[in-house]
């Protein structure tokens, strides 16, 4: 069987993923050397506190086609995505995590996306780790990200994920501070095709997330690509607005027509509470979009990588010259 002649770039976020480590870069090793003449592995370190550091040292001498990004502080997968993506060299470029994704999909998911001409994105098929609450929070996100994001984002997404060369330029053009590759990947307008797959807990289980952070995350997803949720509390300000007036008119009519009028005190705190509860609803979504705007507009960088490192041979074919190839 010949090996394919393009170039496959695999990012690997991590984080404390010691202890599964050197299994799953040999097995992804073996798979890349099975099916590729050049190919590198990109393993982002998301500031481990545990023995990560010291296994990457070791693999770097043994193996080939590693390279080792250490971010200086803990800043989640993506922004780990991120700046392994910034650095990658290759036709195809893969995404996937060591603590569940299979290399073994690896091969189904570059053709995938060599197709259809951009991206392939993993759909578990295996439960996820996290309790009902949290499930149930992902399942009404995808519907809401539907309707307001008009984003097709299955519930069971993950960040397996293979790009053509074209395809992450084009989403590593945007750089918004809350990154989120699936859904940029859906507004670049590229073919985006889903791979249902079965995760494979490298620990037994996966590390479960709290609905703390899934709705952390959903409101920062919301409101950093869409203004429909600031529209939706400008109406409710209006409709707000509109029945203030219908009162204020019963109140005329009542003053008019009457002789006596009871204490409204019953009916005046009914509005007052009404009204404080529109207001600081709508002062709530708009202090958050000032927020995001803050983000933004400080334009630091993303990320900040304290240390590199790489194995001696970054090119597994000696007598390539020209590792950017069919990219066009």
């Amino acid at each position: 069987m010949s090996l394919s002649s393009y170039f496959v770039s695999v990012v690997v976020p991590l984080e404390d993923d010691g202890d599964i480590l050197e299994g799953f870069v040999e097995e992804l090793l073996a798979v890349l050397r099975a099916g590729w003449a050049n190919y590198e592995v990109v393993l982002v370190d998301d500031d481990s506190r545990d023995d990560t550091r010291a296994r990457v040292r070791g693999l770097c001498a043994r193996h080939e086609c590693l390279r080792y990004l250490r971010l200086s502080r803990r800043s989640g997968p993506e922004l780990a995505l991120l700046a392994g993506t910034d650095s990658v060299i290759g036709d195809v470029i893969v995404v996937l995590q060591a603590e569940a994704d299979p290399p073994a999909e690896l091969t189904r998911f570059v053709e995938a996306a060599r197709a259809s001409g951009g991206i392939a994105y993993g759909v578990r098929t295996t439960p996820p780790p996290s309790g009902f609450l949290y499930r149930a929070g992902r399942q009404g996100f995808a519907r809401l990200a539907s309707r307001v994001l008009g984003l097709d984002l299955p519930a069971e997404a993950t960040l397996f994920l293979a790009f053509t060369r074209q395809a992450l330029n084009a989403v590593n053009q945007i750089r918004d501070k809350a990154r989120a590759v699936r859904v940029f990947g859906a507004v670049t307008g590229f073919p985006r095709q889903p791979l249902s797959y079965a995760q494979r807990p490298r620990r037994g289980s996966l590390r479960a997330r709290s609905v703390r952070d899934g709705l952390r995350r959903a409101a920062s997803l919301l409101v950093t690509n869409s203004t429909r949720p600031l529209r939706w509390m400008a109406a409710l300000g209006l409709l707000a607005s509109a029945l203030c007036l219908v009162f204020m008119l019963y109140v005329f009519g009542v003053a008019l027509f009457k002789d006596r009028v009871a204490e409204g005190w019953i009916t005046t705190s009914l509005v007052i509470s009404g009204l404080f509860f529109f207001l600081f609803l709508i002062l709530a979504v708009l202090c958050e979009y000032v927020g995001r705007l803050l983000e933004e507009v400080r334009d630091r960088p993303a990320y900040f990588v304290a240390e590199e490192q790489s194995s001696s041979v970054l090119v597994a074919d000696a007598t390539r010259r020209n590792v950017v190839h069919g990219s066009s």
